[in-house]
């Protein structure tokens, strides 16, 4: 009888792992190379998010006063609001307006491309109208990274405005017409026009209907004139006359009877004109007001 063999581990075929050579260091220079293209990428967005032209960026500073008949005013005096500053760029044609307020006497633009700029300001009136302009300064260069100061401006401006009043009702379709036709049946207007701090302002108001010139209104405090009534689409213009406040009155009547009456302040801005409509509140007075 044979004695049993008893098997041995090494009788049986083991498996075999075959290793490439490299792979596991080309899977890690490929995840290197992933990693640091990542990177790479947020910096350059980064960098990009930034832009060279953020620091490429530079400001410019005003500074203005005003003059009437070579004398220093006010911005209050002559009826100024704001100054605009125009910005042209010679590298893009494009152009950057900044605003500031007058009585600021200066101010300073947002950031903006650094390169050569022809700056204009401008003098505007608080309803937008252009007061003055200064000469343009041309080929201004804003530098990088700072606030480049333009030439000092003073602004010339006239020391005299225009005036142009309208007289309106209330409640009424007309100043003329009788009340049993929705006007107010006024027979004749009386005005008086003063300086803000006190004083007769002596004007003589032209009267028009459009182009059409219907005659001329006196203004005399003490004792005003009367005259036939004035239709709401009727102007009452005065030319050249000195800049700053003043108040008006005007009194509407029915025969000799005060029926309607109306008061106001404007201010009648240098170099330019005001429309100042004045409109008349009915009187407790008997027989009067629409019907």
């Amino acid at each position: 009888m044979s004695a049993e063999r008893v098997a041995h581990p090494s009788d049986h075929p083991q498996p075999t792992i075959n290793h490439r050579p490299g792979r596991s260091y080309l899977m890690s220079s490929k995840l290197f190379c992933s990693i640091a293209a990542l990177v790479a990428l947020a910096s350059t967005t980064a960098c990009n998010s930034c832009g060279p032209d953020m620091a490429a960026r530079g400001s410019a500073s005003a500074a203005w006063s005003i003059t009437a008949l070579g004398q220093p005013v006010t911005c209050a005096h002559v009826g100024a609001a704001s100054v605009s500053l125009l910005l042209h760029s010679r590298a893009s044609g494009n152009d950057t307006v900044s605003a500031f307020g007058c009585a600021d006497t200066e101010g300073t633009t947002s950031p903006l491309a650094a390169g050569a700029y022809d700056a204009t300001l401008t003098l505007h009136a608080a309803n937008g109208a252009t007061l003055a302009a200064a000469p343009t300064q041309a080929a201004v260069t804003i530098t990088a990274g700072q606030v480049t100061g333009l030439r000092p401006t003073a602004f010339a401006v006239s020391d005299r405005g225009k005036l142009v009043l309208s007289l309106a009702t209330l409640s009424t379709s007309s100043n003329c017409k009788p009340r049993d036709q929705g006007g107010a049946g006024v027979t004749g207007f009386a005005i008086v026009f003063e300086h803000a701090a006190g004083g007769c302002a002596p004007v003589t108001l032209t009267r028009s209907r459009g182009t059409t010139t219907l005659g001329t209104y006196t203004i005399n405090c003490s004792s005003p004139q009367v005259a036939s009534c004035i239709e709401r689409d009727e102007t009452l213009t005065v030319d050249g006359i000195p800049s700053g406040p003043y108040g008006i009155g005007a009194t509407a009547l029915q025969g000799p009877a005060a029926c309607w009456t109306g008061t106001d302040a404007l201010f009648v801005p240098a170099g330019t004109s005001v429309v100042k409509p004045v409109q008349l509140a009915v009187l407790p007075t008997p027989g009067c007001g629409p019907m």
